[in-house]
């Protein structure tokens, strides 16, 4: 019997003794969202004060870390090398140089649950939500948290289990910006930021759309050339690993008859097929996921299990679909076979052999139920951003003020739009403000993916990319950023709760400025800051936004010893 009992106790340390679950269970740091800014923030944290309690909340229904980069389905990495440099290093940098660039979904989420793994003091308690949060004078006391699945007709509903958290600093990671918006703060709705003359009839600053979605899915049958190459606007790349990916399919987006009857036919409807980003499913595999049909009109902060409770926004636009419902729309949507008609369109014609290479035969991956293979979450391109709060409660910090005075997306976000875009090769550019506080680079391409259908073909026919003519005053302003933008520590402060970091889709910044830095290891690099400031403000027992020079200093160390980039020069 004591062997028994002795063999019980072993198996339990090893999965954590201390962490069996009690209610109202204090923990140290709570982190929202289980993706690559919620798994860089556990990291970071437990590498910090391996003596703190961590608790990692996977909010999607899957037992798997990782979130849209993972169970999602979008392995093609959004890099972009500055100076022939991956700038976004720290967890992501670790991640990437073993998975590559185009990788193996499951591989991914080995890597990062290993990465976990070692460090004792990290809980991950798989598909939870939010259910509820107690806050009290700008604090957060305690979540409740209730289990999550997925039902047979694709709708994610609650379970049974309830857990209720304690927590001293928590961290909204997540797509949906729920812990940010429940816990009582000032927040804006996709582009709602932008000026006025710029935002179609029905929006305006208060409620306006979020950037489309897409639902990732499986093909096979994709044909590569025999090497990397570029034919006409295509680009086909193996990456370090071996592994496929492949970007393309503007001149078919734009010209092919068949491909704009079916955005003109579908478009009404909500969907449409973009041009093509893809990457086969690891090294030799036959399996790609797909990322090119838009899903309109989807409103990223709701859910369908929250309708009747006070967690659903009054306020949104009448067309707006649930998570939910634009979950399932667009896996059913996928079985419609002129869809399957027109990604076939998608090929490319090498001139030197005649040969066509891209998807001319490629066929649905589907599961046991003859269902789709989808990613586990829609990919939202946007959903909420934070406005700023100086230390009088207004929503506007002064020092972010620009020669755009009167429009939001300078003023009120620790990120703006001009600094993104105007950022220079060292610490004078527009974004000079933020050098003082900076805990890390963002970097891309000033991505935006349309809100409605209309936008793509904005300019009087089919084309793409949408920025130029969503944004006329875009180019002038400076266009596509050259270098990256400093984040600046202010990047992870709502408006209002004293103890959250927000370094997922509610962080502080711009709306246009999300176009660039909503990409993943963008994500990541705030991962890394929050879980290291969390950790500092367990230390010295004060608010994160209370932070002063030598915090900041201290933050910016030890994001350095961790691999983080913090300098445009380094050395």
């Amino acid at each position: 019997m004591k062997k028994i009992v002795l063999a019980l106790l072993v198996l339990l340390l090893s999965l954590g003794g201390y962490w069996i679950y009690s209610p109202g269970q204090k923990m140290d740091v709570v982190i929202v969202g289980g993706g690559f800014d919620g798994c860089a923030a556990a990291r970071s944290a437990a590498v910090t004060a391996p003596d703190k309690k961590i608790l990692l909340v996977v909010t999607e229904p899957v037992q798997s870390v990782g979130g849209l980069g993972t169970v999602g389905g979008q392995n093609f990495t959004d890099i972009r090398l500055w100076r022939g440099q991956l700038v976004t290093q720290g967890s992501f940098g670790r991640w990437f140089a073993k998975a590559g660039q185009f990788y193996n979904t499951e591989r991914m989420t080995e890597i990062i649950q290993e990465d976990l793994s070692q460090f004792k003091n990290i809980k991950i308690l798989y598909s939870y939500d939010i259910e509820k949060v107690a806050a009290e004078k700008n604090k957060i006391k305690e979540l409740t948290l209730r289990s999550i699945y997925r039902k047979e007709s694709g709708e994610v509903d609650w379970g049974k289990d309830v857990k209720r958290i304690n927590g001293k600093i928590f961290i909204d990671a997540s797509l949906d910006g729920r812990l940010t918006r429940l816990s009582g703060n000032t927040v804006s709705v996709g582009r709602a930021d932008w000026p006025a003359e710029y935002l179609p009839a029905l929006e305006n600053d208060t409620l306006a759309r979020q950037q489309a979605a897409t639902l990732m899915f499986q093909v096979k049958g994709v044909k590569t050339p025999p090497k990397n190459m570029r034919i006409k606007d295509w680009e086909f790349v193996r990456d370090a690993k071996g592994s496929w990916g492949l970007a393309g399919g503007k001149d078919t987006f734009t010209s092919n008859p068949r491909v704009i009857a079916f955005n003109e036919k579908y478009g009404p409807q909500g969907f449409a097929i973009k041009p093509i980003n893809a990457a086969a499913n690891g090294k030799d595999s036959d399996v790609w996921w797909v990322n090119c049909l838009l899903v309109f009109n989807v409103d990223g902060q709701t859910h369908g299990r929250d309708k009747g409770s006070d967690r659903f926004p009054e306020k949104r636009l009448l067309e707006d679909l649930t998570v939910d419902q634009a979950w399932v729309q667009a896996r059913q949507f996928l079985n419609n076979p002129d869809f399957l008609a027109a990604l076939r369109e998608f090929t490319v014609q090498d001139t030197a052999n005649g040969t066509l290479y891209g998807f001319g035969d490629v066929e649905l991956v589907r599961d046991k139920t003859n269902q789709p293979v989808v990613g586990e979450t829609m990919y939202l391109r946007e959903s909420i951003h934070s406005p700023l709060a100086n230390k009088e409660g207004s929503d506007v910090d002064t020092r972010k003020k620009s020669s755009k005075e009167a429009s939001q997306e300078n003023n009120n976000y620790a990120v703006t739009t001009t600094e993104t875009q105007l950022a220079a090769q060292n610490s004078s550019g527009a974004d000079a403000n933020n050098y003082q506080t900076r805990i890390g680079l963002g970097y891309y391409m000033m991505d935006i993916n349309a809100f409605v259908p209309q936008d793509l073909k904005t300019s009087g026919a089919y084309d793409w990319p949408v920025t130029k003519h969503l944004r006329p005053d875009w180019e002038q302003a400076g266009g596509e950023p050259k270098n990256p933008v400093y984040l600046p520590f202010e990047t992870l402060l709502p408006a209002k709760t004293d103890n959250l970091l927000v370094p997922g889709y509610a962080a502080s910044i711009s709306s246009f400025a999300w176009a660039e830095l909503r990409v993943l290891p963008n994500l990541a690099v705030l991962g890394d800051a929050a879980g290291v400031a969390a950790v500092r403000a367990l230390d010295e027992r004060k608010a994160p936004r209370s932070f002063g020079e030598q915090d900041i200093l201290w933050l910016q160390q030890q994001l350095q010893k961790m691999d983080s980039i913090i300098e445009k020069n380094p050395g």
